[in-house]
């Protein structure tokens, strides 16, 4: 084969796969020219966890590597790559030794690629760039593809990327469950549970297959507070079905479950599903003693915290461990997770405060009313303690609406004050429930929408920013969910808006200058600070706006999760949406550690601090920035606009 033709090969076989695949031919025949072909025969090793970064990295061409890392003396299996995979990145971009050890698990062709060619990627191709700096927060290979991630890889993607020892962490399950059958009566199974000391017994068939639970819990509540007959059956109690997980599931991916569905009991299944028999169970409780201090920790002790000051020293703790897991790499999609649920238990528990005060007096909400999130909250991105958006929408009243009005305000207030003790600030614009402006009926604000669709003018356009992000955080979800799709109907009878609502997520270009500088503030407080708010993530944020309710996309999500919806949605945006999606969540972790490290909210990122692959991380956002806007400019035809 002559020189040419395997440079062609080389290219073609690269092209198949992110990041090369976004390469012109130029660039690409450039990379291929430069690659060194190594074969490796089975279990030889390509390089140790702790060794020195050798400056090259490697794409998988033909064969299997396993990564694993060495865990308390054992090895533990936390990959495999294969066909278009690449590792090794991390440590040469962080210049820091190997996290894992890779080893060919059969015969095995790599392409090797030398720093250099890395270096003028990231340089020359400001997508390939983003691509490497979206997989550089994880402690392992990148992956090509997250929709085809298998075993492990799967309890990577849920767990968002957290921490490399909570991805290799286990936890111990209890080998000695408690079962009995759905016949059982309740008085025996509390009486086993009594006679062993556990919190929870399983309800399983014939085969020893789980079809559901009963903890203590649903024994006070289910039994005791309703007056049951317990010569009744347990499965007339138990909670159906049970989430089963395999010995193997990880710490990480254990948390973030019982972060987000409030599970505290895990069936252990002889392969993780819920037709195979039954061999442990995992408690919170075990969770708990395998990592000390976690974001469960603190959720637990929020949602019974009886004081502002508790409350306050809580979400200290929040932040703490924010700090942490960002010197840690962890991925944003799972800090932003984390961040949000312990703001809205921080919130709940506020309004649960501020009810009970408003009890004791004698008042009891007079209608059923939702406590809504807004801005940077509402999108689950409110990492730092900025300053408060928030707002109550309460049912139609009837003939007496004075009294709701009241009663609502008052416990706009109260609770707006109790954040303010937790250390959010109020908003400088008023926009938070203790403003009568945005404390209203369910009418009142499906009027303030109509308005705001119908006649967009500039101040509507504004409010539509910060109000079109509201999410449900406490009380009747019915409500919001009314005048979400109130929204979709109003915006879909005045498209027009949509070109308006565009023209504002366009009104900052892209932050460089002439000279290609990134353009910062020339003056006042922040001076040679640069607006990360404002230049670089407001405009995307503003784009996946406009997109998901011209789309009719009915999800309350972050940025990223609205661009990643989009993506799904138009085959035509997918590519631009997903590169979107990882430079706001580059951004993201920018700006929570340069807040982290100067106490700030983190708007005004000093360039000057950041290291080299820092700021050509930052820049390379800035051609997606670019290129969203070019497409809104295009698809609303915002220049025919006066």
């Amino acid at each position: 084969m002559s020189s040419d033709s395997m440079i062609l090969t080389v290219a073609n076989r690269l092209a198949r796969h992110p990041p090369f695949d976004r390469l012109d031919q130029k660039l690409l025949d450039r990379v291929a020219r430069g690659i060194r072909i190594r074969y490796l025969e089975p279990n030889e090793i390509v390089f140790r966890m702790g060794d020195k970064p050798k400056p090259e990295f490697y794409v998988v061409v033909k064969g299997e590597v396993t990564v694993t890392q060495e865990i308390d003396g054992e090895n533990i299996l936390i990959d495999v790559c294969d066909d278009g995979d690449i590792f090794g990145v991390r440590a040469l971009l962080a210049d820091r030794e190997y996290l894992a050890t890779t080893q060919a698990k059969d015969d095995t062709l790599l392409y090797v690629i030398g720093q250099q060619h890395l270096e003028e990627l990231i340089r020359d191709e400001p997508r390939v760039a983003l691509f490497f700096a979206a997989g550089f927060a994880a402690d392992l290979p990148q992956p090509r593809d997250v929709n085809r991630l298998e075993a492990v890889r799967e309890a990577r993607r849920q767990d968002k990327q957290t921490s490399a020892s909570d991805h290799t962490r286990r936890v111990d399950p209890v080998r000695d469950v408690l079962t009995c059958t759905p016949n059982t009566t309740i008085r025996d199974a509390a009486f086993m549970m009594g006679e062993r000391n556990v919190g929870s017994i399983l309800i399983v068939d014939e085969q020893r297959i789980p079809v559901g639970i009963v903890t203590d819990s649903d024994l006070r509540t289910k039994v005791v507070a309703q007056g049951r007959d317990v010569s009744g059956l347990i499965s007339d109690i138990m909670s159906s079905p049970v989430l089963t997980i395999d010995d193997q599931a990880t710490l990480s991916s254990l948390i973030a479950t019982v972060m987000k569905k409030h599970l505290h009991h895990f069936a252990v299944t002889e392969d993780g599903t819920p037709t195979t028999s039954v061999v442990g169970i995992v408690s919170e409780h075990d969770i708990l003693k395998t990592q000390g201090s976690h974001p469960t920790v603190i959720l637990s002790e929020m949602g019974r915290a009886k004081t502002k000051q508790r409350l306050r020293e809580l979400r200290d703790q929040a932040e703490e461990l924010l700090q942490q897991y960002l010197e840690d790499e962890v991925g944003m999609g799972f800090l932003s997770n984390m961040i949000s649920e312990i703001n809205d238990t921080l919130i709940r528990r506020a309004i649960h405060l501020s009810l009970a005060d408003l009890a004791d007096g004698g008042q009891q909400p007079p209608l059923p009313f939702c406590w809504m999130a807004l801005g940077s909250e509402g999108r689950e991105e409110q990492l730092l303690r900025t300053d408060q958006d928030n707002a109550i929408l309460y049912a139609n009243p009837g003939d007496d609406g004075g009294a709701a009005e009241r009663f609502f305000l008052d416990l706009g207030e109260r609770v707006v004050e109790v954040l303010v003790e937790a250390g959010f600030k109020r908003c400088p614009g008023e926009v938070m429930a203790s403003n009568p402006k945005w404390n209203q009926s369910l009418d009142g604000w499906k009027r303030y929408f109509s308005d705001w669709i119908r006649e967009p003018e500039k101040s509507a356009v504004m409010h539509s920013n910060i109000f079109f992000d509201f999410r449900p955080v406490y009380g009747d979800h019915a409500l919001p969910a009314e005048l979400k799709s109130h929204i979709f109907e109003q915006v879909d009878a005045n498209r027009l808006f949509l070109a308006f609502f565009a023209r504002n997520a366009v009104q900052n270009p892209p932050p460089l200058s002439f000279f290609r500088n990134v353009v910062v503030e020339r003056s006042g407080e922040h001076r040679d600070a640069f607006d990360i708010k404002a230049r670089a993530m407001t405009p995307l944020a503003d784009a996946a706006r406009v997109l998901v309710y011209d789309y009719g996309i009915n999800i309350y999500g972050s940025t990223a999760e609205r661009w990643q919806a989009i993506a799904d949605t138009n085959e035509n945006l997918a590519r631009l949406a997903g590169e979107a999606a990882m430079a706001y969540e580059i951004l993201m972790r920018i700006r929570a550690i340069e807040g982290l490290s100067r106490g700030s909210s983190g708007r005004y990122v000093h360039i000057k601090e950041l290291n080299k692959l820092e700021r050509q991380t930052l820049r390379n956002t800035f051609s997606v920035v670019k290129d969203v806007q070019l497409m809104l400019t295009s698809r609303y035809k915002i220049d025919f606009l006066r």
